[in-house]
């Protein structure tokens, strides 16, 4: 997350770091790895921050190499944004206090957070997002040394 931020050199450029934080969310979002008893809402507030910073940096600096397709992909799907940090920071307020003692507090935060419509829907999002975009890390040299 972000608790740990990487300082990049001068001369290297932002896309590739940036492009791949936002495809390991991305996936484990959509792939469902994100789920689990250590899911918690700070943990979804921040894949979701993440990916929405990503996102928009992906969209809107220069140094982005995507494609004009690809930027308008994420441009639609970036537009939901929004509406997910509401749902979540919503659903964290109305959770608080409803947790049953005797599951894990995470466990309990995972369930409470996958009967999120808002986070059903932006899972389902993530996923055709993901299958939409084109190969640009495959394309790009800067990508393959940051794994």
């Amino acid at each position: 997350m972000l608790a740990v931020t990487e300082i990049f050199p001068h001369d290297t450029h932002a896309f590739a770091p940036t492009l791949r934080t936002f495809r390991e969310h991305a996936r484990a979002i959509a792939s469902g790895q994100a789920e689990g008893d250590a899911f918690t809402w700070f943990l979804a507030c921040e894949y979701q921050w993440e990916m929405e910073q990503a996102g928009q940096w992906l969209v809107d600096s220069p140094a982005s190499r995507l494609s004009d397709s690809d930027k308008t992909t994420l441009r639609h799907f970036m537009a939901s944004m929004p509406a997910v940090r509401e749902a979540i920071l919503a659903g964290r307020q109305l959770a608080t206090g409803q947790a049953e003692p005797s599951l894990s507090p995470g466990w309990v935060d995972w369930l409470t957070i996958a009967a999120l419509p808002t986070w059903n829907s932006f899972t389902v999002r993530t996923a055709i997002l993901l299958s939409q975009l084109g190969d640009a890390p495959g394309n790009d040299a800067q990508f393959a040394p940051c794994r």
